[in-house]
């Protein structure tokens, strides 16, 4: 008992560690939800398969009414088309991918009706054409869903598509082994395999998913594996007979152990002790390989703590090493800065000067122009003009 509850404590030590820093687990949802398109998709494949499970039972117990309960062969078939069609039909619709489901139910659902067509492997299986005619109505049923939900050049594609790989993979026997059109849908489409799922979804689409999934286990589990009993009891040498005395034999057995055990209370303590003795040394070599872990596991933690503040003290140096020499060429730039504006401040000064000067030099040259002209030019017009008359007066 002590043994026990340390086992236990160590359990819920290991459990508790999930808070350290250290160790902390986050789940973390797919935040991209899933299309309209999408969940449209997702949901009529999956009615379309709850629509195929009833059509191919009413068909194949159909069948099993024309033949006689004796007929173990055409039963047996009968059987193996529920088990196998059903099975299949389930892997295809129950997908991840939406649309990938929609590509795998309408692949298997042609394969299946050519299988039971004239053509098929599967035309000579039974008397009746029932098992055609309602592979033909399931198939018309998925080709018209497919083109409601797809669109014009999809649709078109995707028929194409399903045509040719029925052709390169038809069911060739009852066991109706699907292959998986994935890839060759992906390659048809020039699609890379990375991108073939591109969301699961939010998290409550994942868990109506999940929910999808467990309801069909449910409903059909039970059904399908009646059908694989009553298969195996068709085709077996046991009667019922040889199953009750069996089951007689059992019942016998378990009582006969339930009053030893009744009547023999000392023996199972015995067993009890020993039991426990032969135990003891595993549980101690657990005891001590847990505690080394933890040990190990605090170490670690511990030097990884001082990696990190290490790191951390690193990075601040680094920074404030980075800083100062910033700050240093900052300054140094500043100062080439000032001392190229002073020089260009100087040499424009200098250069107004020599303008200023230039500019004073032309206009005293021009004001003397200007007074030798106002001043002489007259004085020396009236001396021409007076010569000139003495000129013409001496003449006369």
């Amino acid at each position: 008992m002590k043994h026990t509850s340390k086992f236990f404590s160590i359990i819920i030590s290991l459990l508790m560690l999930n808070g350290c820093s250290l160790l902390e687990v986050k789940l973390e949802s797919q935040s991209v939800p899933l299309t309209t398109a999408e969940l449209n998709t997702r949901i009529l494949t999956r009615e379309y398969s709850k629509h195929f499970f009833s059509e191919v039972e009413s068909a194949a117990d159909e069948i099993a009414l024309t033949y006689p309960k004796d007929d173990t062969l055409h039963q047996s078939y009968v059987l193996l088309w529920k088990i196998h069609a059903e099975e299949g039909l389930q892997r295809a619709a129950y997908q991840v991918s939406p649309k990938v489901a929609l590509i795998d139910t309408w692949v298997f659902v042609a394969q299946m009706e050519q299988f039971f067509s004239p053509e098929g492997k599967g035309a000579e299986l039974f008397d009746s054409d029932i098992d055609y005619k309602t592979s033909q109505a399931l198939y018309v049923d998925i080709e018209n869903m497919a083109e409601k939900l797809l669109s014009g050049s999809e649709f078109k594609s995707g028929k194409e598509f399903v045509t040719q790989f029925v052709k390169d993979h038809a069911f060739d026997s009852l066991m109706m082994r699907r292959t998986p059109a994935l890839k060759a849908w992906l390659a048809h489409q020039n699609i890379d395999e990375t991108e073939a799922v591109a969301t699961l979804g939010t998290m409550p689409e994942a868990l109506g998913d999940v929910s999808d999934r467990l309801g069909l286990v449910s409903e059909q589990t039970p059904k399908i594996m009646t059908w694989k009993a009553e298969l195996i009891a068709m085709n077996s040498t046991i009667n019922g007979n040889d199953v009750n005395k069996t089951l007689e034999s059992l019942r016998n057995t378990s009582q006969s152990f339930q009053d030893f055990v009744k009547n023999n209370p000392e023996y199972m303590q015995n067993l009890a002790e020993q039991m426990s003795i032969q135990l003891q040394p595993l549980l101690d070599d657990l005891d001590m390989k847990t505690d080394d872990k933890l040990n190990q596991l605090s170490a670690e933690r511990i030097a990884l703590e001082a990696m990190v503040a290490r790191e951390r003290k690193e990075l601040v140096d680094m920074v404030e090493r980075e800083r100062k020499a910033i700050a240093i060429i900052v300054t140094q730039e500043r100062e080439k800065f000032t001392q190229d504006l002073d020089q260009v401040s100087q040499d424009v000064l200098t250069l107004a000067m020599d303008k200023v000067i230039d500019l004073i030099k032309s206009t005293i040259i021009y004001f003397i122009l200007f007074i030798l002209a106002i001043f002489f030019a007259p004085l020396g017009l009236g001396y021409f003009l007076g010569k000139r008359a003495a000129v013409k007066k001496t003449t006369v």
